[in-house]
């Protein structure tokens, strides 16, 4: 069964209301965006922001991501990890995916806004984890508090369909993922390398008091195997 039939089948057994997630009826409206609102909707609001996206980048570049490196992120949201990404990483080579428009419409801003449109991110809407459209394979990949916000019927979907965007040997980070088991990962053919608990990362220097800590972890860095 391909994937894009595997979704339709999901969807067909567990209902379009289903595959929605935690940001579905979120909008955000012109002012709201330029007041920077989103970042009420994300954890550690606008006092943890920047810290937060920062961390990403630092537990990538930690485990080898370099300026030349391709990064698929999923789920980027309005960006608070994408701007020090699209920063860091060559022109071109960062895309971003999200399902809520009024996300979408505040990262695009922002990349005009920090003066990275010379560096060519993409960020745009995708709904059901329909990577379809996908038309490169990554090197890295990226899902940072976004599975824990989706069911059963979602990972799967997920999984089904993400392997398709990476390349051979390609690392992907999923956070928040204590409901990770092997077999989940099958599908995409993707192998644990590294699990990092809270013990294992430097969480308090980022924005994250000591009772949040433990909700971040464990992070698996998961490897691509050949097709």
């Amino acid at each position: 069964m391909g994937t894009s039939a595997f979704g339709g089948t999901l969807k067909r057994i567990f209902g379009a209301r289903a595959i929605a997630g935690k940001y579905t009826s979120l909008q955000l409206d012109d002012d709201a965006i330029a007041r920077g609102d989103y970042k009420l909707h994300l954890g550690g609001g606008s006092e943890g922001w920047d810290a937060r996206g920062l961390f990403q980048l630092h537990l990538l570049r930690a485990r080898g991501l370099e300026p030349s490196s391709t990064l698929l992120d999923i789920g980027c949201g309005p960006l608070r990890a994408g701007v020090h990404f699209i920063r860091y990483l060559d022109a071109g080579n960062y895309q971003g995916f999200d399902y809520n428009a009024s996300f979408v419409t505040a990262g695009q801003r922002l990349i005009a806004e920090h003066g990275l449109a010379d560096k060519r991110p993409s960020v745009a809407m995708l709904a059901d984890f329909d990577f379809r459209g996908v038309e490169r394979r990554f090197d890295y990949g990226l899902a940072f508090s976004v599975l824990n916000h989706c069911n059963e019927a979602q990972r799967k979907l997920f999984f089904a369909n993400i392997g398709r965007c990476l390349a051979p040997g390609a690392k992907l980070f999923i956070s928040h993922a204590r409901w990770l088991k092997e077999p989940d990962l099958a599908s995409a053919r993707l192998s644990i390398l590294n699990r990092f608990d809270a013990a294992d990362l430097d969480l308090s220097n980022y924005g994250w008091p000591a009772p949040e800590q433990r909700s971040v972890c464990p992070i698996y860095e998961l490897v691509k195997r050949s097709d």
